[in-house]
């Protein structure tokens, strides 16, 4: 039976690697212990325009080794032909499925993916629950077989369950915070970026401090404003909800925070602001962090970073009209939405997608996403 002291200590793991990189390995490593399964997989998808899942980010881990290698060899030889991920898309939100119910019984005879793959490194007994966010994105969270000698057991699965909504927090976070590059920043250096709006608050919710991006939001009063000092929303009901994440990240004392997402509207854009509320306290670190309850990340989704084509041409070696295709496509866009962005014929960004996909060896846009963004630490 896991004890709420234990479960909230792998929470609090798992909030603290949310906002840096080297710690989502020692994260695994404590939920694979907590769920007692061999293996997990942490994949954060968002929806293209066509409406087709593009992976932006996915990692692999044994215990706490991560594994790019089986990462790599997944997508290179297995994802475009498993037949388990577009049955994924039809799980309700935090649904558990097991992963041999994705497969018919042919299926799990013939299956490359299955066989080749899942068996070879025992994960064909695990399970996968998708956890939606509020913007179209989804974080799909692959546990492996169990360690327990009679396999899965009731309280395993309920554990997943109740640590499903916190992944998908943790998950979200860390790609914002990878969007803006700044996982592993210290608290100072939050304050000074400027691709990220980042609000503080201490442990009565009150705003201790924020950084440029959410002083000029704030500011402007238009869907977010400073009320006297506390954090609100100009719409009614966004604010009633708003007061509820941050009391849900702002527990009474000993009790760990939840994290929590919603949108504010704004009156003068047409996107809504996407606030993502991460619960700190007790996470340590230098004395401000200590201080704080919370911290609030705003995400303008019109203000996304995007990879420079230059900087696909120096490392990926294609040609400048290449990377402009390819820097386009890895933004979700369809062969016509490039075209008409970059001004062109859509014979032409076929054309140079095919070379392309030649030159790097791939044959998906999902591929290509990856690719494209695995240049984002090297801008």
């Amino acid at each position: 039976m896991v004890t709420e002291d234990r479960f909230g200590r792998v929470v609090a793991h798992l909030y603290r690697a949310a906002l840096g990189d080297a710690t989502w390995a020692s994260a695994a490593g404590v939920m694979g212990e907590l769920i007692r399964t061999n293996g997990q997989s942490i994949t954060y998808a968002e929806a293209g325009p066509g409406g087709e899942p593009e992976i932006r980010q996915s990692r692999f881990y044994l215990a706490a080794e991560r594994r790019d290698d089986l990462r790599q060899l997944y997508y290179r030889d297995y994802y475009w032909r498993d037949e388990a991920i577009p049955r994924l898309a039809g799980l309700d939100d935090r649904e558990l499925a097991w992963k041999s119910d994705l497969y018919s019984d042919r299926e799990m005879k013939a299956s490359a993916a299955y066989n080749e793959f899942r068996v070879a490194n025992n994960t064909q007994n695990g399970l996968f629950t998708v956890i939606h966010g509020i913007d179209g994105s989804a974080v799909v969270w692959s546990c492996g077989n169990s360690t327990e000698r009679e396999g899965w057991g009731h309280d395993q699965v309920r554990v997943i369950g109740l640590l499903a909504p916190h992944m998908g927090q943790a998950a979200r976070v860390h790609r914002a915070m990878a969007d803006a590059r700044a996982l592993g920043a210290s608290l100072s250096g939050l304050i000074e970026n400027r691709r990220l709006g980042l609000i503080r608050l201490d442990r009565r919710g009150r705003i201790m401090e924020a950084n440029d991006p959410a002083r000029d939001i704030l500011l402007k009063r238009d869907g977010l404003r400073d009320g006297g000092g506390v954090l609100t929303s100009g719409h009614a009901g966004e604010n009633k909800e708003l007061q509820r994440l941050l009391a849900r990240a702002l527990p009474r004392h000993g009790v760990q925070g939840a994290g929590g997402s919603m949108k504010v509207t704004r009156r003068k854009a047409r996107t809504p602001l996407v606030l993502e509320i991460h619960p700190v306290q007790g996470m340590g670190g230098e004395s401000r962090t200590r201080q704080a309850g919370a911290l609030v990340l705003v995400v303008d989704p019109v203000r996304r970073p995007r990879i420079e084509p230059d900087l696909v041409v120096r490392l990926l070696g294609l040609t400048p009209a290449e990377s402009r295709v390819a820097v386009e496509l890895a933004t979700g866009q369809t062969a016509a939405g490039v075209a008409a962005a970059l001004d062109c014929a859509e014979s032409t960004v076929k054309t140079h997608r095919k070379r392309v996909y030649r030159k790097l060896g791939i044959r998906r846009q999902a591929e290509l996403v990856q690719r494209i963004l695995s240049l984002e630490g090297l801008r």
